[in-house]
């Protein structure tokens, strides 16, 4: 899609060209512009949708890998795991003194008070 994209944006800068050079009447040149102008913006949505898409997928393996690490556990977790912890947690951001937020992946986050 992005060389169809930008097969029509060469196609937009001939048009240009031919109006500039006097073969191509001002309407006409409006006429194509606006048309080429609007297959562009469709597939600059599809592509968007297509991204989007492939990004919803992503957030839902990480949250089945979260969903399947805590199944696997026979036992509460008591002890920290650093490997774990690596493996889930994107990052820590401080809210303020009293709280810490966990970004863990999946885009999932925890808030934990500390006082």
């Amino acid at each position: 899609m992005h060389k169809e994209v930008a097969k029509l944006r060469e196609q937009m800068h001939v048009l240009a060209r031919l109006k500039t050079k006097g073969f191509l009447n001002e309407a006409k040149y409006i006429e194509q512009t606006m048309e080429l102008t609007a297959k562009v913006n469709k597939l600059q949505a599809e592509l968007k949708k297509l991204t989007r898409s492939d990004d919803e997928d992503e957030t839902i393996n990480q949250i089945e890998m979260l969903i399947d690490f805590f199944e696997k556990q026979s036992k509460p977790i008591t002890e920290f795991d650093e490997s774990a912890f690596e493996s889930i947690v994107e990052k820590n951001v401080v809210v303020n003194q009293h709280e810490l937020e966990f970004h863990l992946i999946g885009e999932l986050k925890l808030r934990e008070n500390i006082e």
